[in-house]
């Protein structure tokens, strides 16, 4: 079947770009079950189309392009492709959750005639043929039914209603919708196996009592900055839309702590032009986090919100940072794991040590903590950043601040900003942190089994570096196993990012750095090239990193140990010198140094007890070496018994 579209778009794509095949003879679809039945599926296809639908809209890379004889969806990063314009889109014919795509894709862009307009269409329509998928509609219907915040369904005459799936990356808020209102839907006809459905991008793309006098839309709310601090004030503004005029708009707020939120104050919104509405919210925030909505009315007295339901729901802004090290650490003897954060509004900063693409997809990174934490002096403090919306590309070494929420996804805590431009690029090539040192079975450890808790958590989506470690098995894909004792039980899985040039052979004996991941049930070294695989030879001292100008560590050993490990030191001048250890909840347990040194090596036992001369529990200890103000060294210590 062949839709009808406009004829200026028609045109265009008749004279501008000459197409090998059409989106038509592409989306072919078994009209019983739904499944993709292609004559180009895994061939080599162009296409010409306009696109409608963009990265940042579902998630870092979904696009749609509507052609004059049909639509067709691809996924690809970082191509700066806005709505309305009008590209060449080459690639292989694929499908993904029951939708033909376009797969590896490349595009020219030719020029940009603009949106294109939807095809009018009602539910029945859609429901009742596979060929609508991947066009752009505009369906009229009255709702049905509603499930919370994620879909609703129009009437149709069949058996079945269509649903109006709502993705939570658009930000979309359905609220205001209720069963009866009649409503005008504007969305990509999309399947996800074998049930056609509407995705709307964006809040105007529903559309209330359509043939009337239409409410005001507001959408696009956008703040200045995502990750306030209490002496800045918050800039918010929104798209507001009317058929006929938005009469006035108010922004209302609150300050809070999460749980004891002030009275709601409100303000007026200036009309800034092009139906952007703006107001400012003081400096003076006396709360962990600032909430908010917007009110909008038009000449016809008719007045919204967004959310829809406001204030019973409302939107927030954490106030100040939060460290990445209280965002990630549980307690190790904690059987849940899930982080304090969950769900909670928060900031972070911190410097990427694995970019976009380098993460598992092109909407993840991981950000760590750039400096030790001042007074306690630890290193850790990484997270997993996951940008559904990120339509910008992010490298090993930018600092970045970021407003968001915390998460817990399959055991590992993540970071998830309110939207893409909730990541504040701060600068490039910043200092990135030294590697943190653990043994394979310290790194591996999720269990409370061995007594000695989850030892590798406190790891998860930090910068690692294992010691010497033998590679003791491998797997069917690229990932192996290796052991810093050559013992299975004390292993550690590795899965790089990418694919190495390293073909890992049993019997290597390497280095592996990287950040930590969790998958599947099991924390695994993801080195992110074939520069952080180094292949060594057993050796009976580690050096740890790193000889500063004032002086620092030169090697612990052994390490794991029981019961004694020995700590050597180097000072190059005359100093005050500290060497203190701690437990893993930051409690000082044993001060082996501190006085004035003159210049030279030191090595000083540390015999695993604490300064009353109690036996400690096997475990994780950190040892904190302070030279004058110049130095300030931390290394993990593993007691084993």
């Amino acid at each position: 079947m062949i839709k009808t579209f406009t004829c200026i778009l028609a045109l265009l794509l008749t004279a501008g770009l000459a197409g090998a095949q059409t989106i038509d003879e592409i989306q072919q679809y078994n009209a019983e079950t739904g499944e993709p039945e292609s004559p180009y599926d895994g061939q080599s296809v162009t296409v010409t189309g306009v696109v409608y639908v963009i990265a940042g809209t579902y998630n870092g890379g979904t696009h749609y392009i509507q052609g004059a004889t049909g639509g067709i969806n691809f996924f690809a990063s970082g191509t700066g492709l806005e709505i309305g314009d009008l590209i060449e889109l080459s690639g292989t014919v694929d499908s993904w959750g029951g939708e033909i795509n376009i797969s590896n894709p490349s595009s020219d862009y030719d020029s940009s005639p603009g949106e294109p307009t939807p095809t009018p269409a009602t539910p029945t329509e859609i429901l009742s043929d596979y060929e609508w998928v991947g066009n752009f509609v505009a369906v009229t219907g009255i709702v049905t039914s509603k499930d919370g915040n994620s879909e609703f369904t129009l009437e149709a005459d069949g058996e079945e209603d269509l649903i109006i799936y709502i993705d939570s990356d658009t930000g979309i808020d359905i609220g205001a919708v209720d069963v009866g209102d009649e409503y005008l839907v504007k969305s990509p006809v999309v399947v996800y196996n074998g049930l056609i459905e509407l995705k709307p991008r964006m809040q105007s793309d529903l559309v209330e009592d359509p043939g009337g006098d239409t409410l005001p839309v507001i959408s696009n709310i956008s703040l200045a900055n995502y990750a306030p601090t209490a002496d800045m004030p918050i800039v918010i503004s929104a798209l507001i839309e009317d058929n006929s005029a938005v009469a006035d708009a108010y922004l209302y707020y609150r300050n809070s702590d999460g749980e004891t939120p002030d009275a709601w104050s409100n303000m007026a919104m200036a009309d800034t032009g092009g139906d952007i509405w703006e107001a400012t919210i003081p400096a003076g925030h006396t709360g962990s986090q600032v909430d908010y909505y917007i009110e909008a009315t038009d000449d016809g007295a008719q007045t919204v919100t967004l959310p829809g339901d406001a204030p019973a729901s409302y939107y927030e802004v954490a106030v100040g940072f939060t460290r990445i090290f209280d965002l990630q650490y549980v307690d190790p003897n904690e059987e849940d794991q899930t982080t304090p954060y969950f769900e909670k509004v928060l900031n972070i900063k911190g410097v990427i040590t694995a970019g976009t693409g380098e993460a598992g997809a092109a909407s993840k990174f991981i950000l760590q903590t750039q400096e030790p934490d001042p007074v306690e002096g630890y290193r850790w403090g990484g997270v997993l950043v996951y940008e559904g919306t990120a339509s910008g590309e992010y490298y090993r070494g930018d600092v970045v601040e970021i407003g968001g929420y915390g998460d817990e996804y399959n055991g590992l805590s993540e970071m998830i900003p309110h939207n893409g431009d909730a990541i504040d690029l701060i600068s490039f090539g910043g200092e990135l942190p030294l590697p943190e040192r653990a043994t394979t079975r310290v790194l591996a450890d999720n269990t409370l089994e061995d007594g000695n808790g989850k030892l590798g958590e406190a790891y998860e989506s930090v910068w690692v570096k294992t010691y010497a470690a033998m590679v003791i098995e491998t797997g069917e894909y690229d990932e192996f196993l290796i052991s810093d004792t050559e013992a299975r039980a004390d292993s550690c899985e590795v899965e790089p990012a990418v694919e190495l040039t390293y073909v890992p052979t049993v019997g290597n004996v390497i280095y592996v750095e990287g950040y930590m991941d969790f998958s599947y049930g099991a924390f695994q070294v993801t080195p992110i090239s074939d520069d952080f695989v180094t292949l060594t030879e057993w050796t009976a001292v580690e050096d740890t990193p790193s000889i500063e100008t004032a002086g620092g560590f030169k090697a612990i050993y052994p390490n794991p140990f029981n019961p004694v490990t020995k700590i050597a030191f180097k000072i190059n001048h005359d100093e005050l010198t500290q060497l203190n250890v701690y437990n893993i909840r930051g409690e000082l347990v044993r001060s082996l140094v501190n006085e004035q040194l003159p210049m030279g090596d030191y090595e000083m036992t540390w015999d695993g007890r604490n300064d009353s001369g109690q036996t400690l529990a096997s475990g994780q200890y950190f040892a904190r070496l302070r030279i004058g103000s110049t130095v300030m060294q931390v290394r993990k210590l593993s007691l084993v018994k």
